[in-house]
């Protein structure tokens, strides 16, 4: 059998493994999404129409200077979950404080995302331009 036959194959092996595995994780998240939302829920897909989700891409982005520092606050605080949690010996106490610290930022997070999301739906309602 010659190189480039050898390759052929490999290559032929090498695309249904990766078939195989897109296809897996496809499945799996599939069956996330249906224990989460029910059969129903996972049945449809659930998203704003095309219209409605570029004016809110828009109003995320013109907020992005507000939205980007709560997001790295948040991920920081994640970071100093994972650290506290893994530390030797573990610390309960600090672990909590680091956890309150981060739904803090989270919510934070969220709070301004809701805003933004609702400002840029009511604004899309009255016919006003987006901020």
């Amino acid at each position: 059998m010659s190189a480039g036959r050898v390759a052929l194959v490999a290559v032929l092996a090498l695309s249904l493994l990766g078939n195989a595995v897109a296809l897996g994780g496809a499945l799996k998240l599939q069956r996330v999404k249906t224990a989460l939302l029910g059969e129903a829920a996972a049945a449809q897909s659930v998203v704003f129409p095309a219209e409605i989700r570029r004016d809110l891409r828009r109003a995320l982005e013109a907020r992005r200077d507000r939205i980007d520092p709560a997001l790295a606050a948040a991920v920081a605080a994640r970071a100093e979950v994972v650290a506290r949690g893994a530390a030797e010996p573990f610390d309960r106490a600090a672990t909590e404080e680091a956890m309150r610290g981060f739904r803090r930022d989270l919510n934070a997070l969220l709070d301004l995302t809701q805003e933004t999301v609702l400002d840029a739906l009511g604004a899309r309602a009255s016919g006003a331009p987006l901020n």
